[in-house]
């Protein structure tokens, strides 16, 4: 087996929620490659998900349950192979897996299969519908889109692109209906901005955001992300899954659980 079958193994295992398992496959792939770079992130995933409990997506999503929270459609934008918090806390919801690596689409068929009410897309989500040029990495893993005019760089090279067909979530709530209030979760490794900017429809007081922001480097969005969502009316509840950089051990990435303030869910 590769490094690169046996890392999305672990991935899938980490996924599910089994730590101790997703460990022993992370620390195998370790010392047959020592410092794999995805690895030792994974890993120091687990640590923090161990001794921080509290700053997890479950934990807050939990806490919004128990204040009232009941989302009628949870939309999942950059599902991958799924997010087990979203379905563990509210099972009954209907659940929209939207993905635009192909690759994943007979783990979202299995997840579809499993759930009380699920679909899925294999498209990237945009400000608006059409297509999309992603790039994807060889464990498919991650992938990203690219914009048509940007120049490809070093660290894509070694990606392949393809075109993928793209939605706005204000289109697929139009086509689709969707009953309200949504749960939004967003994952796509750098266009959060350009998906917020197709999903105004979706800026109720009765809609709670999870989204996916770093902290560090030039394009560094927790503040454009929290600037963007300002108008409408939202702001941070919670901070959750801090992710910290192996080699300097400071956070770089974290996903912010945003309320409307005159939502039913805010702080007092």
């Amino acid at each position: 087996m590769s490094i690169a079958d046996g890392l999305k193994i672990a991935f899938d295992v980490h996924l599910s929620g089994d730590l101790e398992r997703a460990e022993e496959f992370y620390r195998v792939i370790l010392r047959a490659s020592p410092g794999h770079p995805m690895a030792a992130t994974l890993l120091g995933l687990i640590r923090s998900q161990r001794t921080m409990v509290r700053q997890s997506k479950h934990k807050t999503l939990a806490l919004l349950r128990g204040r009232g929270f009941r989302p009628a459609t949870v939309i999942d934008v950059g599902a991958q192979t799924g997010t087990p918090p979203l379905y563990e806390v509210f099972p009954d919801a209907h659940h929209v897996l939207i993905e635009p690596v192909a690759e994943n689409e007979p783990a979202l068929q299995r997840l579809c299969a499993d759930l009380r009410s699920a679909e899925y897309r294999i498209a990237a989500v945009a400000w608006q519908g059409g297509t999309s040029r992603l790039a994807v990495s060889d464990d498919r893993l991650y992938s990203s889109v690219v914009a048509a005019d940007h120049r490809v760089e070093p660290d894509h090279a070694l990606r392949s692109l393809r075109e993928v067909p793209a939605v706005s979530l204000d289109g697929l709530c139009a086509e689709r209906g969707y009953a309200r209030p949504l749960l939004v979760k967003i994952d796509v490794d750098g266009l959060e901005l350009e998906v917020l900017a197709g999903a105004a429809t979706l800026m109720e007081p009765g809609s709670v955001f999870v989204i996916e922001a770093t902290l560090v480097g030039e394009d560094a969005r927790l503040a454009r992300i929290i600037d963007a969502m300002a108008p409408y009316g939202f702001r941070v509840w919670d901070i959750v899954d801090p992710l910290y950089r192996p080699e300097d051990e400071r956070m770089w990435q974290v996903d912010l659980v945003m309320v409307h303030r005159d939502g039913p869910y805010a702080a007092l």
